[in-house]
């Protein structure tokens, strides 16, 4: 088997993530047994190393990297599992020294497949999907790698995810917000259900800040598990100290001590995320006794690599990636923009999905914007230019293109644009890995 053959492979199984705009969470698609049956058949991978598990709307794969970096800096041996990739699938399955390499991917299917191939057979459960195939995959590959810890982020929610299985160190709740409603539900509590499906019983839990009516349904779940939760604003404080186009420093403090970070992406948002991965490295030392020194926390908060999130691609004019989709994670970009960044004009590469609240998501930005430069995904689950153009002329007198692809927008906005303009590319994940593809080339 080659590595194209191994792609094929997985990609041949039922993919959700390619139709999320009609998709219905529900036990019959979302079979937690399911994955149970399959990983047993591969030996249960996922108890041979300890875990800690992510759930949020927002910053969770920030807060999932955070630390990563701050326990492979502590000497430690650790795995990173994290969805969707941007510009390859390997991305999503990491360890210590890089991302798992194709000929250990193409090793990996071939060890995986006979259990695969069986699992297909179970008369009531049905084939594997493949977000299931994925989860295994990196629970086998930790577990061969031999791991000391893997920092699983989930994948959809929580409660049915495929990465429900396991019993992690602690449980993580990033902040929630209006996402996927049509799947997870209209309203706050029904979303912080979801998430918070993933505490369990007697193991500590982080939550982030949260909205009044999330977090009543996060402590509640937590109570009644047993569970000891910490709301990192309840224990600790923080302040943004500086900042500069390289990232920015902070200070934490418990009332008894304050330290000092670095960290090199810029938002509010990301003191937040490194202070929610303080707080799970605090319990990791404190109820499970391990060794990690403030030094290897420095360090693997200013080492952290996370594509994508205010990532400034070049600069006169500055061009700027994130992959905010939603509109909580609009609301943090605009306020990191109008924050961090000195520009005159802000013109605006976008591209959305279908499932995607387009109308809040373009209005929230609106007031920084210029002009809009729409893009369709490379996906099916892409919102037409035209249709997003149409959207801002509701509300907008801003002038509004179209255009066939990101190459075409990136190369019209570039002309149009001067030294002191900015050039934001944002709207999806999709998109971030197109333009990481354009600036950086492909990565498979």
């Amino acid at each position: 088997m080659k590595y194209k053959d191994a792609l094929d492979y997985i990609y041949g199984f039922i993919n959700y993530e390619k139709n999320l705009d009609k998709l219905t969470y529900e036990e019959k698609k979302f079979y937690l047994e399911r994955m149970k049956y399959l990983l047993n058949l591969m030996g249960n991978p996922q108890n041979n190393f300890k875990s800690i598990h992510i759930a949020g709307t927002k910053g969770k794969g920030s807060t999932s990297a955070f630390i990563f970096s701050v326990l492979k800096e502590a000497g430690y041996k650790v795995g990173l599992y994290t969805s969707p990739h941007l510009q390859t699938l390997r991305e999503r399955i990491r360890i210590d020294r890089g991302l798992i390499s194709e000929e250990e991917l193409v090793d990996l299917v071939n060890i995986a497949k006979p259990y695969i191939e069986e699992a297909k057979k179970h008369p009531i459960y049905g084939s594997p999907t493949f977000f299931e195939i994925l989860t295994a995959l990196s629970f086998l590959y930790f577990s061969i790698k031999k791991v000391d810890f893997a920092v699983i982020e989930v994948g959809l929610g929580g409660r049915l995810d495929a990465t429900n299985v396991i019993l992690p160190l602690v449980s993580v709740i990033t902040p929630i917000g209006y996402d996927h409603m049509h799947i997870l539900g209209n309203t706050l509590s029904q979303i912080a259900f979801e998430k918070a499906g993933i505490i369990k019983e007697n193991i500590p839990v982080i939550s982030s800040l949260q909205e009044e009516e999330a977090w009543n349904v996060v402590k509640k779940m937590a109570t009644e598990r047993k569970a000891p939760i910490i709301k990192i604003d309840e224990k600790y404080s923080w302040k943004r100290l500086s900042f500069s186009n390289l990232g920015q420093e902070f200070s934490i403090s418990d009332g008894s001590y304050e330290k000092i970070y670095f960290i090199p992406l810029l938002g509010n948002h990301q003191i937040i995320n490194a202070v929610t991965a303080y707080g799970v490295l605090e319990v990791l030392k404190s109820k499970y006794f391990i060794d990690i020194d403030d030094e290897s926390i420095k360090n693997g908060f200013s080492k952290i690599e996370w594509k994508g999130r205010v990532q400034i691609l070049k600069e006169n004019p500055m061009v700027v990636l994130d992959g905010a989709h939603n509109i909580s994670s609009a609301k943090a970009l605009r306020d990191t923009i109008t924050e961090y960044i000195k520009y005159d004009k802000l013109f605006l590469i976008c591209g959305m999905m279908k499932d995607k609240d387009a109308l809040g998501f373009v209005s929230t930005l609106d007031p920084l914007v210029y002009s809009y430069h729409f893009v369709p995904l490379p996906t099916n689950r892409t919102r037409t230019p035209d249709e997003l153009s149409r959207i801002v002329n509701s509300f907008s007198v801003k002038d509004a293109f179209s255009y066939v692809d990101f190459k075409e927008a990136y190369e019209d906005v570039i002309k149009k644009a001067s030294p002191t303009d900015l050039i934001l590319i944002t709207g999806s994940l999709y998109l971030v890995g197109e333009a990481l593809d354009h600036f950086f080339g492909k990565l498979d």
